[in-house]
């Protein structure tokens, strides 16, 4: 499956039903679209951005649909980034396209109540995957330290003083997903560990 590619989502969403007997969950990540400001991006890169972190969900959740209301509930949950809650500079199509997944999924959230599926947005900090450790091995060689002490020095400013973990994050939206939730929906929900200063 290939979020550039509409029809090999569908058909990812399609075969799993088919395998499970059908969908309960459905949570929706991408790739972050190209870095850079306003000024600095060119139409094919808003283009590239908006199929990566929008439309792409907007595919999966459509394939994905019928089988929940055909089931009688169902969990979406669309992930984007902390942006949602503090801008993030250099990131402008970030900042665009996740708040269009925010608008889209608190909406869809009251479409689908009435077939009990609830759909929530959630927004991932400084999270410590393999690509931060390979540019942070990056940085620190450039920098002459060690890769520990780099991460030290980076999470420095951090609340608590650490990235957050994927089992971290991964845990979160589990429960979101779980049918130990049974009213939360519609919501924006950061795991940063307390980075975003918003509400």
């Amino acid at each position: 499956m290939h979020v550039l590619n509409n029809e090999s989502i569908a058909a990812m969403i399609n075969k799993v039903a088919e395998d499970l007997g059908g969908i309960y969950g459905l949570v929706n990540h991408c790739p972050g679209p190209k870095a850079g400001t306003f000024e600095a991006l060119t139409e094919a890169d808003w283009a590239d951005g908006y199929q990566k972190c929008l439309y792409s969900y907007t595919t999966a959740i459509c394939a994905a649909l019928p089988y929940m209301k055909k089931g009688g509930s169902g969990r979406i949950v669309n992930s984007t980034s902390s942006s949602i809650k503090q801008e993030l500079d250099n990131l402008i199509l970030s900042n665009t396209f996740r708040m269009g997944v925010v608008g889209m999924s608190k909406t869809m959230a009251r479409e689908f109540g009435p077939y009990n599926i609830m759909v929530n947005t959630m927004g991932p900090g400084r999270i410590y995957t393999d690509r931060i450790k390979y540019l942070n091995t990056i940085r620190a060689e450039k920098a002459g330290i060690t890769l520990e002490e780099y991460n030290t020095r980076d999470a420095a400013s951090f609340p608590q003083k650490r990235y957050q973990t994927a089992d971290e994050y991964a845990r979160s939206v589990v429960f979101i997903c779980s049918p130990a939730n049974s009213a939360i929906s519609g919501q924006v929900i950061c795991v940063d560990g307390a980075m975003t200063t918003a509400y």
